[in-house]
């Protein structure tokens, strides 16, 4: 290489986003020689990112993401890079083996998240679930729940009950009497398209809305909590393109376990948004 490690890493620190930097990264390891190199130049760069993010006003939005943020870049500054046995790369230390290619990959793609979360916003507004969904015998391709109120576990309680545990169908309760407080109250977030191709769908699924809340059509839940909505869409008066996300932000879940998996969940919604 031409230029120094430590000039090479100021770049991508500097001047590349997340998605160039995990490319440049791709690069270097497809020759043999600089596989260590690559390890060590994308760890510096960043570690120097995530400082920035620290600083920057993705952190300011709550306690919790500046915590995420310091959490992450130490994990990135005292990792080690080992050749396993079989010829891998993992990071091994007390904690975890894992992947270190995967690992460092997720690293660029919640440097992205969290960028783009807030490009062109006063205010961060945070994607915290993006996929398809089934409402009314219609599909809708690529919908998003955001919210200003980010938390690492909410990404991991919106995948399970929007994709794993609905299969991504929302129907409307059985009865409105069982529609908790939260429903009443300031909307968590909002459910709308992040594409124009979705449009017709998502006007006929609104037109099945009521805007009476003593109706059961007053909102859209996923399907395994049509006797007992805990989390619910309804009509949006000011944005067409959008529903009212209601639901009380308490998911129980667990900040370890939702932090190990916030690389995977930060790739799954930047790979879907990049796709649309």
């Amino acid at each position: 290489m031409d230029l120094s490690e430590v000039v090479q890493s100021q770049i991508l620190s500097s001047f590349c986003d997340g998605k160039s930097v995990s490319t440049y990264f791709y690069v270097l390891l497809g020759n043999t020689s600089l596989r260590q190199f690559a390890f060590d130049i994308l760890r510096d760069a960043l570690v120097d990112r995530f400082k920035r993010l620290a600083f920057g006003s993705h952190a300011k939005s709550s306690e919790e993401t500046k915590d995420v943020i310091d959490i992450i870049r130490e994990e990135i500054r005292t990792c080690v890079i080992k050749r396993s046995a079989d010829g891998r790369w993992i990071i091994n230390n007390s904690e975890y083996r894992e992947s270190g290619i995967t690992k460092y990959s997720q690293w660029c793609a919640i440097v992205d998240y969290f960028e783009n979360m807030q490009l062109g916003r006063e205010i961060a507004e945070y994607i915290v679930w993006c996929g398809g969904l089934n409402a009314q015998g219609l599909r809708i391709e690529r919908a998003c729940v955001s919210t200003p109120y980010w938390t690492v576990t909410a990404m991991d309680y919106l995948y399970d009950e929007l994709e794993l545990n609905s299969n991504n169908y929302l129907t409307h309760p059985a009865t409105f009497h069982n529609l908790p407080p939260s429903f009443r109250e300031a909307p968590y977030g909002k459910l709308h398209i992040n594409s124009e191709r979705d449009i017709d769908y998502w006007n006929r699924v609104c037109y099945s809305l009521s805007e009476d809340p003593s109706s059961t059509r007053y909102v859209l839940v996923p399907s395994q909590m049509e006797y007992e909505p805990q989390l619910g869409f309804s009509l949006s008066l000011a944005d067409p393109k959008a529903l009212h996300c209601y639901w009380d932000g308490d998911d129980g879940g667990d900040f370890e376990y939702s932090l190990s998996r916030f690389g995977e969940n930060a790739t799954r919604i930047m790979t879907r948004l990049r796709n649309v």
